[in-house]
């Protein structure tokens, strides 16, 4: 299996490198990109099963963001594995917001790369399909107070907004936490950020 590294951070690269030449992944076929460029010639060179991508390599640009949505719209069959960059907080959970893009703290433990690239990793496995986790999807109250929520508003303010009662707002709030697997603000400011960046935001659930 292809792999490619995007990290300007070189302890995370060994990490990961460590991490996959223990997983049977050869040295030969674990890559460093360190432009967005040369992300997506390698993309288009190697096919690769995995892409890890540290956000800090393309969130500060919005060309580089857009090419980096580009990328992965271009290769479904490859899964993308975004770090986010969250310094001082801790958060070790993922979040899977597309079938091919996960975003993950650097936290995230040995174990959970296993479950989540388990049929990557086996050889005898072709062609792999989506990842076996729940795609992260909010109803469209949800989406609508989120972002009330992350412009600032109070649970009051959206209250009046929707015409709904502060309990409701609490419990749908409640909800969102649930789904982004945090309590934190921040982190789910970051997530829902960091989403919109590379994709078109997190999925609304219409129904």
């Amino acid at each position: 299996m292809s792999t490619i590294i995007m990290d300007l951070c070189s302890y995370t690269r060994l990490g990961l490198t460590g991490y996959l030449a223990s997983r049977g992944v050869r040295k030969r076929e674990i890559n460093d990109a360190h432009t967005v460029d040369e992300l997506a010639a390698a993309c288009d060179e190697l096919k690769p099963g995995v892409v890890f991508i540290n956000e800090d390599c393309f969130i500060h640009d919005p060309a580089n963001s857009q090419q980096i949505k580009q990328i992965i719209n271009q290769h479904p069959k490859t899964l993308f594995i975004v770090f986010m960059a969250i310094a001082n907080i801790h958060f070790d959970e993922y979040l899977l917001v597309r079938n091919n893009l996960l975003i993950s703290s650097k936290s995230i433990k040995p174990e959970s790369l296993d479950d989540i690239l388990g049929d990557y990793l086996n050889k005898e496995v072709k062609n792999v399909g989506a990842v076996n986790l729940p795609t992260l999807s909010l109803s469209r109250t949800e989406s609508s107070m989120l972002k009330m929520w992350m412009a600032g508003q109070g649970t009051i303010q959206i209250s009046d907004q929707m015409n709904i009662k502060a309990k409701t707002v609490s419990s749908h709030k409640g909800n969102i936490k649930r789904k982004i697997k945090t309590h934190n603000k921040q982190v789910i400011y970051h997530v829902v950020r960091l989403t919109d960046n590379v994709t078109n935001g997190i999925f609304v659930n219409m129904r």
